[in-house]
């Protein structure tokens, strides 16, 4: 048996092959490849989904859906932010709710942020556009972005629509932490 320092606890053999097997691997996934990139989450504003330093594993040359996570460059920067509206859609918020095409759509991924927010008697997504009534037309090749991080992310309501040829492909997986390693 292996005696591990901190605890004390045994380890098997199996466990610590296991362990030095995944730790190969990281090198590995450090390169980019024709499908897959890896990509160093930058700043807040995909709290809590991920975080700043978070390291996440982007497939390239993917079908893009409503609420996928996609990498993109901007500027000299990659950042990660959700979709929101697909090419072609007309979408708005009011009073914390998507609509596309004048139907309303559920945003799981953030019911616990909205419902807080609105108990402090605040919206957590900003109405938009400004003017009541008004909608936002996202032209073909292109997407509407937010960041899950609402009152703090820069996204397209800032920069605008994103294009289609700037986005390098769709976040498969969260690498780092280890302990918080996820798929979405």
């Amino acid at each position: 048996m292996f005696e591990t320092k901190k605890t004390g606890q045994s380890q098997t053999p199996t466990n610590r092959i296991s362990t030095v097997n995944y730790l190969w691997l990281v090198p590995v996934f450090r390169y980019d490849t024709v499908l897959f990139k890896v990509v160093d989450v930058n700043g807040y504003g995909m709290m809590p989904t991920l975080r700043e330093n978070d390291v996440v594993l982007v497939q390239r040359y993917n079908n893009i859906k409503r609420f996928d996570l996609v990498a993109f460059k901007y500027g000299n920067d990659i950042q990660v932010r959700r979709v929101i509206g697909l090419p072609g859609e007309q979408i708005r918020y009011e009073n914390d709710h998507l609509f596309v095409k004048d139907e309303p759509i559920d945003e799981k991924f953030i019911v616990d942020e909205i419902n807080e927010s609105q108990r402090n008697g605040r919206d957590f997504t900003e109405n938009f556009p400004s003017a009541e009534g008004k909608i936002v037309k996202i032209p073909k090749d292109y997407y509407f972005i937010l960041g899950d991080n609402r009152p703090y992310a820069t996204d397209s309501r800032i920069y605008g629509v994103v294009s289609k040829d700037s986005i390098i492909g769709i976040v498969k997986m969260q690498l780092f932490p280890i302990n918080e390693w996820k798929s979405f």
